[in-house]
Order: structure tokens, then C-alpha cells, then sequence
């Protein structure tokens, strides 16, 4: 007994037996109705979804003889010479060719050659060429003028699943079709309507798994039909469909992915093992739940979810959209990962393990919120030692004279005032007691080039008022001592004293405010909020302080 497999048995022959491809079958019933021919065509889509056998089928169209009109037809007889010839794979005119085994240049030019000498029985001589991107450039080279101009009576179909790696100029000579991946319930349907005629009992479940295991494949979802009826006599239950393909129940993954959002990372890593042991594939434990929290985010977003789950999935919601986006940057990640990995087993391990890790740390917003806390309690803190500090300062100055050195300066806001101010300067005899009070008393007047030279190339080796001591670095090239003896005499009424020293044990003042930055910066890290910021952002750095 010669028995034929499902997806040969159940193979379209016709337009119409075409399923899920309603925009194909329309465009070229037009185009055969109306005479519209091309002569190149590019069938693309997944493993299965009937590549070669549109291209099967658009040679039938072209060379029927059922309805005598010596045209091309959309309806097709399948009881003509031609037709039968095609469905057997006999026909001399219609050529299949495997470009993955004849992927050369020389392939392509017996092509060539025969393409000038008519046609043996047909009306039309067709090339069919599957997985045309296994072809070689040279040999795609070599096609192109033949493919842009080829006789009359010739025609080309190109089918593949891998379109990116065909030349730009191939594809712009050809009409191009994209075959979809047939629709969840149009797959059922179908499937359900052949278990009807092969006697086939199969429950709604098994059904549903058997299209979402062929992922819109027309091959695949029959392929499976045929094993899982083998196995169980044509009596199909879910959990024999299950053991065959080895899947597990959607429960199994949402289990284990609750485990991970609640970071428990032993409980989650010894079901994963135990998912593993019961012959389940890494990846697709890694794609189911890349799926669930897909699910998941959609339920947060549109509290509605068409899945026997949903209770499940409202459970998972109520860890919120932002911690389910973290775990699905976690799992895309991780996908790539077990791509270019070798060891699936233990990859997909570790990314459950960083899953629970990202899970418990807190989110940034509870991070923000900490740190506002942390920053209003020290400034308060800060606020009451300021207050009893003053008080403290108000009940000296009570009892004695303010000191000069107590006065505080104030910017010159008008130039046109600079003789009255240097007149109240040189009364009230200003004094300039350390090195910031001088640094500060520049800017507020405006000694911007002054300032950046005694701050980055000058060494304050001693400071009092009237006499300064420091040691000139020689990257400066600026004349500090005549500069700032005359700012100082002018400003302050009284003739400094300054000199330089060629030794002096001190640093710059730049260099003193780089040291405190890091003294500070190292007590800030030592915060145990700031530890738990910085391992959510592992890139981040402290920059300033203010």
C-alpha cells in the first residue's frame, strides 16, 4: 500500500484549493483575465507556506487547454494534457530547478541556451527556480539580460525564503509576491475539514496547538497531523500531541515566570531544570516566555486578553507595566545571547537567574523617591545646625565691634560708579585676609582672565593682607604679579606686596578643589542608596556636587 502523506495528498491544484492567499489569488485573476502577464514572478515566504506549488499552479494557469480559448486561464481544468503533465512533474516545457544543488554560473547558462529553442508541447516553456537565493552572484549576473528580455514564450518563477540575499537588480525584473503565514483560525478550519475526510477525532485544543506549533506553516500544521494521527490511531488527545512535540502546558511557563517576578530565583532555576529534564527545549522555554510577557503587557495596557489564562495574567499585571518592560529587555536580550551561544542549557539558565535579579532590585521611580527623602532630611538637618550657629554668631556680635574681616563685598553693577566705589574702597580700607576672599573679590569685579591664571597655574605658598607669597607655574603667560598688585592697589587703596617663590610644598587651588571633590565623592558612594542607584545603572558616575 502506497500511502501518500497529508501535505502531498492535500496539495492545492487550483486558484481556489490556494489557502490564506487572497491577495495572490486576486491579482492574478485579474491579471490572466485581462491578459496582463508578467513574465518573471518572485514567490517569497516561510518553509511551507506553498511557494513551489503557486509556482505549480501559475504554469498550469499559463498553458490549460480545459477551456479552448489557446490563453491563459484563472480556471484551471486539471484534466488537460498539460495539466496532468504538471501535477506528475513530467512535463518537458515546465523545468524545476533546485538552485541550492546547482548554484553555478554554468547552471545558469544551459538555462540560457535553452531559453532561445521553442517550446516542445506547451504554450508557454516556464522555469521554476527554488530557494533562488542560494544562486551565485556570477550566476545572477549572468541571468539578468535573459530575465529582463526573455522571449515570448518564456516565463520565470523565482521562490525563496530568503529575499534580503537576492540582488536589488533580480528582484526590480521580477513581480513580486509575499505569501503570508495563514491565519490562526483559517489553519483550524482548514485542518478540521480534513480530519472530516480522513476520519480524524481531535478536540479543539489539540487544534489550536497544532497551528501555533507550524506558526502559519501549511506543511507543517499537516505534517503534524499525520504524526500525531499515526500515534494515536486517529483518536487525538492534547496530551499525546504534547508528548509527541514535546510542549508543556502554558501554565508550566507561566509558572515559572511568576517566579521570576517575585525574585525567586532557586524556585525558578530548579522548575526550569525540571522543564529541561522532561525533554523541553531552552529556546523555547525562553520563547514562551518572551510570549507571556508579551501577553502581559498587552493585558496591562488593554486589561483584555482573549487567552483561557486571564486570571493568570491578572495576577502578573499587578507587578505593573514598568517591571514587566524590564523583564522583557532581559528576555529579548537573552534571546541574542542564545543565538550566538553554544551551551543553550546553561544561557537560558543564567538569564532567569539576571530575570529574578532585575525583579528585585527596586524601581527607579522608588529610587527617586528615597533619594528626594534622604536629600530633604539632610537639608533640614543642615537648615537647624545653620540656625543655632547664628544664633550663636548674633550673640557675639552683640557684645563686640564686627571684625573687617566680616564685611562682605558687593559686585560693581554700574561702570559708571567705579570712581565713587573706588573712593569707598580706599576709605573703608578693604581687606582681603585669605585666598578665597581674593578669588571671590575677582569675580565680583569682573577679573575673569586673572581669576582662571591665580586658580590654575599659581601656588599660594602664603596669604595675608597686604602680602601675598606664591609660585608661578611655567605653562603661565600671563604677568600675575603686575596684574593683581595693581587690581589690589586700586581696589583696596593699599599697596600690596607680592613675590614669588621658586619652591613650596602646596597646591593649586584647582588641584585642592579636584582633592575635596574626590574626598566627597567617595562619601557619597559609601551611601547604601547611592550603591543600589549605581547597580541599576551600572554606567552611572558622580560629576559634580553641589
Amino acid at each position: 500500500m502506497n500511502y501518500k502523506v497529508l501535505a502531498r495528498k492535500y496539495r492545492p491544484q487550483n486558484f481556489q484549493e490556494l489557502i490564506g492567499q487572497d491577495i495572490l489569488v486576486n491579482t492574478l485573476k485579474n491579471a490572466l483575465n485581462d491578459g496582463r502577464l508578467a513574465h518573471a514572478f518572485l514567490l517569497t515566504g516561510i518553509r511551507g507556506i506553498g511557494k513551489t506549488t503557486t509556482a505549480r499552479i501559475i504554469a498550469k494557469a499559463f498553458n490549460c487547454e480545459g477551456n479552448n480559448n489557446n490563453k491563459p486561464t484563472f480556471e484551471i481544468c486539471n484534466n488537460c494534457g498539460p495539466c496532468n503533465a504538471i501535477t506528475k512533474g513530467n512535463s518537458l516545457d515546465v523545468i524545476e530547478i533546485d538552485a541550492a544543488s546547482k548554484t553555478g554560473v554554468d547552471n545558469i547558462r544551459e538555462i540560457i541556451e535553452s531559453v532561445m529553442y521553442s517550446t516542445n508541447e506547451m504554450r508557454f516553456k516556464i522555469y521554476i527556480i527554488d530557494e533562488v537565493h542560494m544562486l551565485s552572484t556570477a550566476a545572477f549576473n549572468a541571468l539578468l539580460k535573459t530575465l529582463e528580455e526573455p522571449p515570448n514564450n518564456t516565463k520565470f518563477i523565482f521562490a525563496t525564503t530568503e529575499t534580503k540575499k537576492i540582488p536589488a537588480t533580480i528582484i526590480s525584473r521580477c513581480q513580486r509576491f509575499d505569501l503570508k503565514r495563514i491565519d490562526h483560525e483559517v489553519l483550524i478550519n482548514h485542518l478540521k475539514s480534513i480530519c472530516v475526510k480522513e476520519d480524524i477525532t481531535i478536540d479543539d485544543e489539540s487544534l489550536k496547538q497544532i497551528s501555533s506549533s507550524s506558526e502559519g506553516s501549511m506543511r507543517d500544521a499537516l505534517s503534524i497531523l499525520d504524526q500525531v494521527a499515526a500515534l494515536s490511531n486517529n483518536q487525538i488527545q492534547i496530551k499525546e500531541l504534547r508528548q509527541l512535540l514535546g510542549i508543556r502546558s502554558k501554565l508550566d511557563f507561566i509558572k515559572l515566570y511568576k517566579f521570576c517576578l517575585d525574585a525567586k530565583a532557586s524556585e525558578a532555576l530548579d522548575y526550569y531544570y525540571q522543564l529541561i529534564q522532561d525533554s523541553t527545549d531552552p529556546s523555547d522555554i525562553l520563547n514562551s516566555l518572551i510570549s507571556i510577557c508579551s501577553d502581559a503587557c498587552k493585558f496591562v495596557v488593554n486589561n483584555n486578553l482573549l487567552d483561557e489564562h486571564v486570571n493568570e495574567f491578572k495576577k502578573i499585571s499587578e507587578h505593573g507595566i514598568t517591571k514587566l518592560l524590564r523583564s522583557w529587555q532581559v528576555l529579548i536580550k537573552g534571546l541574542d545571547e542564545t543565538k550566538s551561544g553554544t551551551n543553550q542549557i546553561e544561557i537560558v539558565s543564567i538569564i532567569i537567574v539576571k530575570l529574578c535579579y532585575t525583579s528585585s532590585t527596586p524601581m527607579p521611580e522608588e529610587l527617586i523617591k528615597k533619594l528626594d527623602k534622604k536629600i530633604s532630611n539632610d537639608s533640614s538637618n543642615q537648615t537647624s545646625a545653620k540656625t543655632i550657629e547664628n544664633k550663636s554668631i548674633d550673640k557675639k556680635n552683640t557684645t563686640s565691634e564686627p571684625l573687617e574681616s566680616d564685611k562682605t563685598y558687593q559686585p560693581i553693577k554700574n561702570e559708571n560708579t567705579v570712581d565713587s566705589e573706588h573712593k569707598t574702597n580706599i576709605e573703608n580700607k578693604i581687606s582681603l585676609n585669605n585666598f578665597e576672599e581674593l578669588l571671590t573679590f575677582l569675580i565680583e569685579n569682573r577679573e575673569a582672565l586673572l581669576h582662571a591664571q591665580l586658580v590654575n597655574n599659581v601656588v599660594i605658598d602664603s596669604f595675608e593682607s597686604g602680602k601675598i607669597s606664591m609660585k608661578i607655574s611655567e605653562n603661565c603667560t600671563f604677568d600675575v604679579i603686575k596684574h593683581l598688585s595693581k587690581f589690589l592697589q586700586d581696589k583696596t587703596g593699599l599697596k600690596w606686596v607680592i613675590e614669588e617663590v621658586q619652591k613650596t610644598d602646596n597646591k593649586t587651588h584647582e588641584e585642592i578643589k579636584d582633592i575635596n571633590f574626590e574626598k566627597k565623592k567617595k562619601e557619597i558612594e559609601s551611601d547604601p542608596i547611592i550603591n543600589e542607584v549605581k547597580q541599576l545603572f551600572p554606567n552611572a558616575e558622580i560629576k559634580d556636587i553641589e
